[in-house]
C-alpha cells in the first residue's frame, strides 16, 4: 500500500507557505456566529501572542495548526471502530513521523521525540485524549488551520485554499478507510466531515464575487487588522530590574583588571542604595547629577562600563530602561545651519530613559574659537540634560588630556558633569588574561611556548605604549592574527596528520610579533628565560622557565598549591631582542 504522507504532501507545505506568508502582514479578529459558532472559542489573540513570543512567528504556529489538525482527523479515522487494525497502522504510521517532529516541540509530548512503531499507538492515543492546545482533544485549537484558510479564503486572498485543505483531509480519511467506509461508525465521519466543508464553500464567498448580491455570511464580523508590533514594558523586555542590577554586579565583577573603575562603580551603587532607601522613608534624595566623564585610552573598557552603568540605575530605578545608545560627532553634527540641533535631538529622543554614550566628546568642540557646528550640538545637549533631567543620563569618553581640555574650556559641561572615572591601561597581567580568555572563548588554548612568546609581546607593547595603545582592541588584534598563523601552519600539513590536539593548541609559532613593530623579524630565544611568581599564601618569590607557565605549582616553602603566572618575564633572561624593550621607559 502506497505510504500517505507523499499524498498530502505538496498540499501541506502548499498550505503552510500560504497562511504563513498572509499572517507575516496581518492579524485578525475571530468572532463566527450561525452554524460555525464552534469556531468562536479559539482563542486566538491569546494563541498568536503566544507564539510570537517564542519566535518563528507565523511559521512555528501555522506547521503546528495543521500537524494538530491533519493528525486529529487520522485519529479520528484510525479510532472510529476503537481498535488500529494491521492495515490502518501501516498507513498511519507512515504519515506519523511528519506530523509528530512537530507534535513532539510541545514539552508534554517530547517522551515521543524519535517516535518508532512500537511507540506509534501510545503516542496516538496520548495526542487524542490530550486537552491542552493542539492536542487532539481541545476544542480551542481544533480545525484552527482550517479556520485560517477559511479567513483568507473569505477576504478573497486566496481562493485555492479551502479545496486545497479539504484534499488533505479527505485524503487522510480515505486512506484509512480504504476509500470507502465499511461501517456505520465510518460513514457517520464522512458525514460530519462532508458537512464542515459544505457548511465552509456554502458561506464563504471570494472577491470575484463581493459585488453579487447575497445573503449575510457568518463570515461577515471578520475584519482584518495592521499588525503592530507588540508592545513590550520593561521587565519584559529588559527584565526585572533587581535581576538586571545583579547581573551588572557580577559583570563588573567579572571584568579582567580596571580595579580604580571597579571602586568608583561601587561607591556609586552604595551612593544609589542609600539614596533609594531613602526615599522608600519618604526622606529628601540628593541632587548630585549623574552624568559622567570617562577618561581613558582605546579599549579600556569605557563602552562596556558604561552598559553596566546603565544597568545599575535601572536596577535602582533611577532609569525606566537599561538601554545604551552610542554617539560620536557624526551622530550629531551636521553640516547645515540649523540641522545639528534637530540631529542631536533626536540622538536624544532615542537615549531617553537611558544612556547616552558620547565617544570622542571633544571632537564636538573646536579649541581654535572659529565657528563650528559642534558647539551648537553641546548646546543643544546641554539644554536637553536639564530639560530631561530625569529621563537621561549622558557620559562622555574620550583621552584623557582632550577630554580633561574638553571640560575645562566648556563651563556649561563643567558643572554638569561631576563625575570622573579614569580608565589606566590595562597591565601587563591583564593583558595576558584578556588574551587568554579570547582564547578560551574561542576554544583556543595556549601551550607553555605559546604563553611564553605572548609574554615577551605583551610586555614589550606594554612598555613601549603611548596614548594610541590599544589596550584589550590590541589584544584582539593579537588574538585575530594568531588564529590566522594557526590556520596558515596547519593547512600546510597533510590533513590525515592534523589531530584535534592540533586544531586547539596555539604555539610559540602562532604569537605574532609583528603586531609590535620594533619586535618583527625577532628571532627571541626563550630557552634560559625565566618568569617570577609570588606564592599568595606565604609571599615567597620563586623563579621558573617556559615550563611552568600556566601549570599548577606547589610553594616549596609552605606547599600551597597555585598557578604560576605568566606575565612577570625577567627582562635580562630574555635572548635574541634589546631587553631594554621590556623594561620600564
Amino acid at each position: 500500500m502506497a505510504e500517505l504522507w507523499p499524498q498530502i504532501e505538496d498540499d501541506f507545505n502548499k498550505l503552510f507557505l500560504a497562511i504563513s506568508r498572509e499572517l507575516a502582514g496581518s492579524r485578525f479578529q475571530i468572532n463566527f456566529s450561525g452554524e460555525l459558532h464552534e469556531f468562536s472559542e479559539i482563542p486566538w489573540d491569546e494563541i498568536s501572542a503566544s507564539y510570537r513570543r517564542q519566535g518563528n512567528y507565523p511559521e512555528s504556529l501555522v506547521r503546528m495548526a495543521l500537524a494538530s489538525d491533519c493528525l486529529h482527523h487520522l485519529g479520528m479515522a484510525i479510532l472510529a471502530d476503537h481498535r488500529i487494525e494491521e492495515q490502518e497502522f501501516d498507513v498511519s504510521f507512515s504519515m506519523a513521523l511528519p506530523l509528530a517532529s512537530s507534535i513532539c516541540t510541545l514539552s508534554r509530548f517530547r517522551r515521543y521525540g524519535v517516535l518508532d512503531r512500537n511507540q506509534w499507538d501510545v503516542f496516538l492515543s496520548a495526542f487524542m485524549s490530550d486537552r491542552e492546545w493542539f492536542g487532539g482533544n481541545c476544542k480551542e485549537t481544533r480545525n484552527l488551520s482550517l479556520v485560517l484558510c477559511l479567513i483568507l479564503h473569505h477576504l478573497g486572498r486566496d481562493s485555492s485554499l479551502l479545496p486545497t485543505y479539504e484534499r488533505m483531509i479527505r485524503t487522510i480519511v480515505g486512506a484509512v478507510f480504504q476509500w470507502g467506509a465499511s461501517t456505520d461508525v465510518e460513514r457517520d465521519l464522512v458525514a460530519k466531515i462532508d458537512r464542515m466543508f459544505a457548511i465552509c464553500n456554502g458561506n464563504s464567498y471570494t472577491s470575484r464575487n463581493r459585488g453579487a448580491s447575497r445573503g449575510p455570511s457568518p463570515l461577515d464580523p471578520l475584519k482584518p487588522i495592521e499588525l503592530e508590533p507588540p508592545k513590550k514594558d520593561a521587565v519584559q523586555q529588559y527584565g526585572p530590574p533587581e535581576q538586571v542590577l545583579d547581573e551588572a554586579q557580577e559583570e563588573l565583577d567579572g571584568l579582567i583588571g580596571l580595579s580604580s573603575v571597579k571602586t568608583e562603580v561601587k561607591r556609586l551603587m552604595a551612593y544609589l542604595k542609600i539614596q533609594k532607601q531613602r526615599r522608600e522613608h519618604g526622606l529628601k534624595q540628593s541632587s548630585q547629577t549623574l552624568h559622567f566623564v570617562f577618561k581613558g585610552n582605546p579599549g579600556t573598557g569605557k563602552t562596556t562600563v558604561a552598559r553596566i552603568i546603565g544597568k545599575i540605575l535601572y536596577g535602582f530605578q533611577i532609569l525606566k530602561t537599561p538601554k545604551l545608545v552610542e554617539g560620536d560627532r557624526a551622530a550629531l553634527v551636521s553640516g547645515y545651519v540649523g540641522q545639528t540641533a534637530l540631529k542631536t535631538g533626536e540622538l536624544v529622543d532615542s537615549a531617553l530613559d537611558g544612556v547616552l554614550f558620547i565617544d570622542e566628546a571633544y571632537a564636538l568642540s573646536n579649541p581654535t574659537g572659529q565657528h563650528d557646528f559642534g558647539q551648537e550640538a553641546i548646546n543643544t545637549l546641554l539644554k536637553r540634560m536639564e530639560d530631561n533631567r530625569d529621563q537621561l543620563v549622558v557620559i562622555v569618553a574620550g583621552y584623557p588630556r582632550l577630554m580633561q581640555q574638553f571640560i575645562e574650556t566648556n563651563p556649561g559641561l563643567e558643572s554638569r558633569f561631576t563625575r570622573y572615572i579614569d580608565f589606566e591601561d590595562y597591565a601587563v597581567e591583564d593583558l595576558c588574561r584578556i588574551f587568554e580568555k579570547f582564547c578560551s572563548d574561542a576554544e583556543y588554548e595556549l601551550t607553555t611556548d605559546a604563553r611564553a612568546m605572548a609574554s615577551v609581546l605583551f610586555t614589550a607593547a606594554y612598555q613601549g605604549r603611548d596614548e594610541r595603545f590599544g589596550n584589550a582592541r590590541f589584544v584582539r588584534n593579537v588574538f585575530e592574527r594568531a588564529v590566522g598563523l594557526h590556520s596558515e601552519r596547519l593547512a600546510a600539513q597533510p590533513e590525515a596528520a592534523i589531530t584535534r590536539e592540533d586544531l586547539i593548541d596555539f604555539t610559540q609559532e602562532d604569537i605574532p610579533l609583528e603586531a609590535y613593530p620594533p619586535l618583527k623579524g625577532k628571532a627571541i630565544e626563550l630557552d634560559q628565560t625565566e618568569w617570577l611568581a609570588t606564592c599568595p599564601g606565604c609571599g615567597l618569590e620563586s623563579d621558573g622557565g617556559t615550563k611552568f607557565l600556566g601549570q599548577r605549582v606547589a610553594c616549596r616553602k609552605c606547599q600551597q598549591k597555585f598557578q604560576f603566572p605568566w606575565w612577570q618575564v625577567r627582562a635580562e633572561t630574555v635572548g635574541g631582542i634589546d631587553t631594554d624593550l621590556l623594561k620600564p621607559r
